[in-house]
Parts: structure tokens; C-alpha cells; sequence
């Protein structure tokens, strides 16, 4: 069986202004991450709603920036965007890939404790096809979206291989 999963990135359509590219992306995220419930291991996803800028929820924000370690200020990212409609397909179709024959890396699932929290968990879902990760936080009855991004640096992604093998071993 071939990869069942339809990944398809969201471009950026020639001539086409940052803030209209932003608005397409963001209904994306609204209809695969807020108006549609998808659910984590029987459990629901939510985006982080508050503070609300220009009208979309900060969830939005953590998508398609990252923050720069210095400033603390987040820094657009517009490799990001073009992967939101990934997000919601590797949450809840994952589990195609244990079935798939085709000759890729399969997605790679694992849950690790945050900064060595044992009471904070968070689950990552790595696909190296695309170098793509999405990150969620287990809370109380639901799954937190926390960010999602195209993992660009090989030493982070080393890191990323190294932590999955640990926490599968």
C-alpha cells in the first residue's frame, strides 16, 4: 500500500500579498483546528485561543512564527505557513503509516517530558518526508496544540531522531 496521507502544502500564490496569504492560511487553521474536532488517542485538540491578534487565535502565531531566543519576540516564518494544512492530517491519520509499504520514513510518534518536567508531557509527530514536526501537550481531558514547524537545522533534527529513540526504546 502507497502513503494514503494527502499532504498538500498551502503556497503561496504568485503575486499574492502577505496578509491575503496569511488570511487564506488562517481559515485553513480554523477549518482543520478549530471548526472541525479532531482527536488525539480518543482525546480532543485545542489551539491556544487567547490573546487574539488581528483577529486570529495565538495558536495561529506559534504556527507560523518561532521565537528568537534573544528578543524573546516571535519571528515570522513563511516556510511555516505553506504546512498548516499538514498539521490536522498528521494528528489524526498517523496510524496510516504502519500499514504503508511505500519507501519513505514513516511518521514517528513519541512522548517525552518537557525540559525534564516529568508532570508536563509532550507528544511529538515527526514525518522526515517533509521534516515537518507537530507538537502537542497533554493537559487534564485534552491535547494543547503547542506549535508545529519545518525542522530546518540538521542538528536539531539529530536531536529530535536521538530523544524518539530513547523514549521508543
Amino acid at each position: 500500500m502507497s502513503c494514503e496521507i494527502n499532504f498538500k502544502a498551502l503556497d503561496r500564490k504568485k503575486d499574492e500579498i502577505l496578509k491575503d496569504y496569511h488570511n487564506r492560511a488562517y481559515l485553513v487553521f480554523k477549518d482543520n483546528l478549530i471548526k472541525q474536532e479532531i482527536k488525539f488517542n480518543g482525546m480532543p485538540v485545542k489551539v491556544r485561543e487567547i490573546p487574539i491578534e488581528d483577529n486570529k487565535v495565538q495558536g495561529f502565531f506559534h504556527v507560523i512564527s518561532e521565537q528568537d531566543k534573544r528578543s524573546k519576540i516571535r519571528l515570522y516564518k513563511e516556510e511555516r505557513v505553506k504546512y498548516i494544512p499538514f498539521i490536522s492530517k498528521m494528528i489524526t491519520e498517523f496510524e496510516k503509516c504502519k500499514y504503508c509499504t511505500e519507501d519513505c520514513p514513516k511518521i514517528k510518534i513519541w512522548t517525552a517530558p518537557y525540559l525534564g518536567k516529568n508532570s508536563i508531557l509532550r507528544t511529538k509527530i515527526f514525518f522526515e518526508k517533509y521534516d515537518y514536526i507537530v507538537i502537542l501537550e497533554k493537559r487534564n481531558n485534552y491535547y494543547q496544540l503547542v506549535t508545529a514547524y519545518v525542522v530546518d537545522r540538521k542538528d536539531r533534527r539529530e536531536d529530535l531522531l536521538k530523544e524518539y529513540t530513547k523514549y521508543n526504546s
